[in-house]
Order: structure tokens, then C-alpha cells, then sequence
């Protein structure tokens, strides 16, 4: 996957299974950050106040650089643990899963809570739809009026975006970038004239 992009979920995704009477509810979800986790797990925490445990996982950051696992009250390593793995496993990231777990009265042991644990959290993010994200950052872009119509046409098949132009006595396009390929598109036009937002002159 290119730095450019990353895979997180498009919509929410639910999943239930039974091992040894007890249940497991799996919910996945999108997250923008750790608050927007906390939100929507207190929402999951009112719905099933009666369950013995609430597991989760999430992954955040383009490159999924943080992360955070949580047993609650399961022993260590068998429930937050293989929950993450199934969210690396789907090469998500901006994403998270609770499983809610209502104890049926067996003792399941710890490979059975892996399994269980981690299944329930593989169903779930099944169930939802996936979406590739690209990370752009912000440029101005300031040309000759001649210019502006082969700019625009660069920034679209670089797969970026024009937020504003205006047609002034330079032309300014505010614009959106893919990360990577800022580098080279300031130094393409730069030789012929272009200033950047970022430059002297450039405002």
C-alpha cells in the first residue's frame, strides 16, 4: 500500500456467534480518533450494560502507527490481542472493534477465548465495507493565466484536487495533493514560473 493510501471502513459491520452457551457480539467501526472511540463504545457499553465483558481494539494513524488492545477482564493476551489481529489482518486502519461477551456459565479456557474472540472480530469487519482513502496535503499554486488549464489537468491525474481557483492578474489554485507527489510537481513547474503559496512572492 502506497503512503498515499490507506484502508479503513466505510460503514459499520456486526457479527454473533455462540461458543459453549456463551455469546459474542462483534461490532466494527470507522474512528477518526481515540474520543470518537470512547463515544461510540460508551454507546455499546449502555446497550449491553448486563454483558461480563467489553473487548476492543483500534488502530489509528496513515500508517496505523498507534493502536491499543484491551481484554477487560479477560486473562491477559486473549481477547484485545486477537481482536487487533484480525484489524491488522484486513489491513485497516481508523478502525475498531468491540466484542461484547455474555458468559454462558463454561469456562472456555484460553485457546477457546482466542478463538472465539477472534473470530467474532473477523465476521465483523466481513461485514463491513471497505473503503481506500488517499492522504492529500494542501498547495497553492500561482501562474500565468496559460498555465492554468495544463495545472489543472496535472493536479486531476495526479489524482489530486482543486478546492478554489481564482483568475486574478495571476491565476491561484488552492489545490490537494497526493503526499508523494508534491516533490515532484513543485519542481515540474517551478522551472517554468510556477510559485508555491510557501515561496517569497508566492501569496
Amino acid at each position: 500500500m502506497s503512503k498515499d493510501r490507506y484502508r479503513t471502513l466505510a460503514g459499520p459491520g456486526e457479527a454473533a456467534i455462540r461458543e459453549k452457551a456463551s455469546r459474542f457480539l462483534a461490532y466494527a467501526f470507522a474512528i477518526a480518533d481515540e474520543d470518537a472511540f470512547r463515544s461510540e463504545a460508551d454507546r455499546l457499553a449502555r446497550i449491553h450494560h448486563d454483558a461480563r465483558h467489553h473487548c476492543y481494539a483500534w488502530v489509528l494513524g496513515t500508517d496505523g502507527e498507534r493502536e491499543r488492545a484491551n481484554d477487560a477482564g479477560e486473562p491477559q493476551g486473549t481477547a484485545g490481542r486477537p481482536i487487533l489481529r484480525r484489524i491488522h489482518a484486513a489491513g485497516l486502519t481508523f478502525a475498531a472493534v468491540v466484542v461484547v461477551r455474555y458468559f454462558g456459565g463454561t469456562l472456555l479456557g484460553k485457546g477457546g477465548l482466542v478463538r472465539a474472540y477472534g473470530e467474532a472480530a473477523h465476521l465483523a469487519l466481513q461485514a463491513a465495507p471497505v473503503i481506500e482513502r488517499v492522504v492529500r496535503l494542501p498547495l497553492t499554486v500561482l501562474c500565468e493565466h496559460a498555465l492554468a488549464g495544463a495545472i489543472r489537468a496535472a493536479v486531476l491525474q495526479a489524482d489530486g484536487e482543486i478546492v478554489l481557483a481564482t483568475y486574478e492578474e495571476r491565476c491561484r489554485m488552492d489545490v490537494l495533493l497526493p503526499c508523494s507527489v508534491i516533490p515532484v510537481f513543485r519542481k515540474s513547474w517551478s522551472v517554468r514560473g510556477v510559485l508555491f503559496g510557501d515561496q517569497p512572492g508566492g501569496k
